[in-house]
């Protein structure tokens, strides 16, 4: 019969005499039995036993409770075993015990937690911290210490604090440690933290087990340690680490509070301070008040009454002092309300005829949960799930001497550098902490690779297209070589840490390997990260954690060229129609501007109006070949025609070369001019092996696999655009822009059809939550902006002249007006300066004219006076006069001077 087959018969037993009650007992006790089972000889039984025996002498001294009535503590010791553990809890309650204290191991405490249910009596432990330990499994258990997920979300908190994303665990193979664990593991996922491995250990502390396992996770990345054991006055755990030189240097180890709870226990030894030096743990919080300052003097005065030299106050024993004053508080109400005991007792089964239960435990049960009281050094209250409200935890980083106290933690302030009561805001911080090692920086908590376990950097083998990256065939102590190799080398030189590394090569060496196939690798755990040319793609992202890209990437079409110049109107196509119409315009404007500059002076600009009209247009036209018949005399004409030939000399110029760039570019010579055409078309398309083109064209562009051809080379690109698609080959080829660039640098009669349809890029793959792709990203960009990206790339690609020079076809654009605006400016601005010169002139001689004019007949402006003047009629006269000789109109002047000179000598 195994352990739960007894304590199934047990428990039906008791249930029984439950049920068969016989003769009650009621009277008022003078004294009030109080059960204690724990483990006498263990770090918190032998300080939990002297701190349950000073609380029962303090309530038993003090007059306001329990009304004279004494307290008596029943105490047994469970030793380990969990059955032992039953068997001594009905000892306990055979002894008419109201409620039972403890015990302190969680396994230990589920058992008796299950008699306790059948019988109905309280059971209230110090030390139980499993969190799976629930109030809906054992309705009358209640514990006064915090449970484990409690510091598991503090410990949570402190690895979030640093950043670190992959820990390991190390714990005791039991339902206290399991449980503890697994809790921790559900507050760090939301944190995007998580637990990579998991290091359980026997309760027994084998030595030799202890070390396998260790040893097994140092060949393992983390580097960061939470220890969840038992209390252990030895530290053997440690003890094992040291000797195999794990606290040292790159580690990190964080322990719960055993760690602080056997520290203290040992009362300042220094040895055990030293060799967990480093370490940081945590410690419930007990305000440091005078009361506890008297305990600690009490407690003095007791270990020197003989007790074990490892009987240190810890903050078990204050949780056990705390308990027992529950308890009597508890018990105390009931006798104020009840006024006295009830025990039932049972003489169905002979051998239990005289034992006897507690009668009012769902009572005193009631009592406890509503408790609501300041104990010597704390405040005691139960939240609903029946957990000790208001857990803090002091965060420790263990010196050579002792704690050193680098901040507090609470479930409502989190990590703070302040006591919470100070804490204002959210302001997540630690102090300074000395690590394992004497370091003071934070540890990278990751080790990325070590000389026995070099890191696994898988790379395409590539067939096609080798210069990216592929597959060395000398000697050569590297395996690999090729663009994205000498890239990552150039790379890992810039991480601030040694990464020892080996490469692996993927692929048969017949054909590009499948990089989908090569990312999941680096998913399986089979291979540490990936380089080559690796897209950057969604289905990969989804496995494995990239770094930034260092090199742009997208989805390109190749098509075959031709030469298409039989176009009739390919001569209108060097300008933009804005630009023409610009063009008619200025020579419209030249010519009425040269007219009006020359038509005074110039004898070619005049005659009848169809002869001027017809003059005029063609001076201006003819200035476009440089054949005019007609010259400029004006200084101002001759200004506008310098400024106007220069425009000219530019405008034709350009138009020249736009011609012959049209005439003599290539254009392709198939239907498919971009991505609507290539999926509209049903011809067959090309795509390189290996590429994520396939599954691209099939899932994104719904282009049916039939139409698609593998192709493994550059050669075979060649060919198959040649054949055609009705002669076995294809239309066009799709795949990314590097390998389509490198391609056209070799290849004339074909060209990129369209732009790219997808941006992408490459990049290193690594696991999930890889700490070194961080660091390799920021490489890259240190590399991009010391340039030393850009000379890599001509190394491999630029002996010649660069793909993406060589490979550009030139366009035959449009020239826009933009591209002349300054000059059709200036050339506007020089007609309207000459224009306005010669139309103030003209002004100014009608004016000179008509006075002179009114000077010999003054009866012209009597006679124009006594008539409405006619403002058309002034624009009239005035449009005559300027269209009148220049010489006519000096020649007027000088006879006007000659008359009035005469008029002057006579008058003498």
């Amino acid at each position: 019969m195994d352990f739960r087959s007894v304590t199934g018969v047990v428990l039906a037993v008791l249930e029984a005499v439950f049920l068969h009650s016989g003769s009650v007992c009621c009277e008022k006790p003078s004294v009030v039995k109080v059960g204690a089972v724990f483990t006498y000889d263990s770090v918190i039984g032998r300080g939990a036993k002297i701190a349950m025996e000073m609380a029962v002498a303090d309530v038993n001294s003090d007059p306001t409770i329990l009304n004279g009535t004494q307290m008596d503590l029943v105490m047994e010791d469970l030793g380990c075993s969990a059955f032992m553990g039953s068997i001594k809890a009905f000892n306990v309650i055979e002894k008419e015990v109201v409620a039972i204290i403890g015990p302190q191991s969680s396994a230990i405490a589920r058992i008796v937690s299950h008699i306790a249910n059948g019988l109905q009596i309280p059971v209230i432990s110090y030390a139980a911290t499993d969190p799976a330990l629930s109030s809906l499994q054992f309705p009358y258990f209640v514990r006064t210490a915090p449970p484990d997920s409690t510091q598991m979300l503090a410990l949570a908190d402190v690895i979030d604090l640093y950043g670190w994303k992959e820990v390991i665990a190390v714990f005791e193979d039991t339902d206290y440690g399991r449980n503890g664990v697994a809790a921790l593991g559900d507050f760090l996922a939301p944190k995007m933290s998580t637990i990579s491995h998991k290091v359980p250990l026997s309760p027994h502390y084998n030595h030799s087990e202890i070390s396998e396992s260790l040893i097994v996770s140092k060949s393992l990345g983390p580097r960061v340690y939470v220890v969840h054991i038992r209390p252990d006055p030895l530290l053997r755990f440690f003890q094992i680490a040291e000797s195999l030189g794990m606290v040292s240097a790159d580690y990190v180890w964080l322990a719960t509070d055993w760690l602080t709870s056997s520290l203290d226990s040992l009362s300042g030894d220094e040895d055990s301070f030293n060799l967990v030096r480093g370490v940081v743990t945590l410690r419930p919080r007990v305000a440091p008040t005078p009361k506890r300052g008297a305990l600690l003097a009490r407690w003095g005065e007791m270990q020197k009454k003989g007790l074990s030299k490892h009987s240190g106050l810890t903050e078990y024993g204050i949780y056990a002092y705390d308990t027992v004053w529950l308890v009597a508080y508890a018990v105390d109400t009931l006798l104020k309300e009840h006024g006295e005991i009830t025990f039932s007792s049972t003489e169905r089964f002979h051998e239990l005829e005289d034992f006897k239960v507690f009668d009012g435990g769902e009572e005193l049960l009631r009592v406890v949960l509503a408790s609501n009281f300041t104990s010597l050094l704390r405040q005691v209250q139960f939240d609903d799930s029946r957990n000790i409200v208001g857990t803090e935890y002091e965060v420790l980083n263990v010196g050579e001497n002792g704690y050193v106290r680098v901040g507090f933690w609470s479930n409502v302030t989190g990590l703070s550098v302040q006591s919470p009561e100070l804490v204002r805001g959210n302001d997540q911080s630690l102090g300074s902490v000395t690590w394992p090692g004497g370091m003071a920086q934070r540890p990278r908590g990751w080790m990325v690779a070590t000389s026995e376990r070099p890191l696994r950097v898988g790379f395409p083998n590539r067939i096609s297209f080798s210069d990216f990256v592929s597959q060395r065939n000398d000697s050569s102590n590297h395996t690999a070589q090729g663009y994205c190799i000498d890239l990552f080398l150039e790379v890992l030189k810039l991480v601030p840490y040694d990464v020892p590394h080996r490469f692996v090569s993927f692929g048969d060496g017949l054909k590009n390997p499948s990089y989908d196939q090569l990312v999941r690798l680096v998913a399986d755990d089979v291979l540490d990260a990936a380089v080559g040319d690796i897209a950057i793609v969604t289905n990969r992202i989804k496995v494995v954690d990239f770094t930034l890209p260092f090199a742009a990437t997208g989805l390109a079409i190749v098509a075959p060229l031709g030469n298409s110049t039989s176009n009739g109107w390919v001569f209108i196509k060097p300008f933009s129609l804005e630009l023409w119409c610009a063009a008619a315009v200025s020579f419209i404007v030249i010519a009425v501007v040269i007219w009006m500059l020359e038509h005074r002076v110039n004898d070619d600009f005049r005659g009848p109006p169809q002869k001027q009209l017809r003059t005029m247009f063609l001076f201006s036209f003819s200035t476009l070949f440089k054949a005019n018949y007609e010259s400029t005399v004006s200084a101002a004409g001759k200004l506008v025609m310098v400024v106007w030939l220069f425009l000219l000399l530019v405008i034709t110029s350009s138009y020249t070369a736009s011609l012959s760039s049209i005439l003599t570019v290539q254009q392709l010579s198939t239907s498919i001019t971009g991505l609507d055409s290539l999926i509209t078309s049903g011809l067959p398309i090309g795509y390189q092996v290996g590429s994520f083109a396939y599954t691209y064209m099939t899932n994104n562009l719904n282009i049916h696999p039939s139409r698609l051809i593998s192709l493994g080379s550059p050669e075979e690109y060649e060919a198959a655009l040649k054949r055609g698609p009705g002669n076995g080959g294809v239309a066009a080829i799709v795949d990314e822009t590097p390998y389509v660039e490198l391609f056209l640098s070799k290849q004339k009669d074909y060209g990129m059809a369209g732009q790219p349809f997808t941006k992408s890029g490459w990049g290193f793959a690594f696991q999930k939550n890889s700490p070194l792709a961080v660091d390799v990203s920021t490489a890259i960009l240190k590399l991009t902006e010391s340039g030393e990206l850009g000379k890599i790339n001509n190394k491999w690609f630029c002996k010649s002249g660069c793909p993406g020079e060589q490979g550009k076809k030139p366009e035959p654009n449009e020239l826009h007006l933009n591209s002349f605006l300054v000059l059709y400016s200036l050339t506007g601005i020089a007609a309207l300066i000459a224009f306005s010169v010669f139309l103030f002139r003209a002004i100014r001689q009608y004016i000179d004219y008509k006075r002179r004019q009114l000077q010999r007949d003054p009866s012209s402006l009597a006679a124009s006076s006594s008539s409405d003047f006619v403002f058309s009629r002034a624009i009239h006269n005035f449009l005559q006069f300027v269209d009148e000789k220049e010489e006519a109109i000096k020649r007027f002047f000088t006879q006007e001077n000659a008359t009035t000179v005469e008029v002057s000598v006579v008058e003498l």
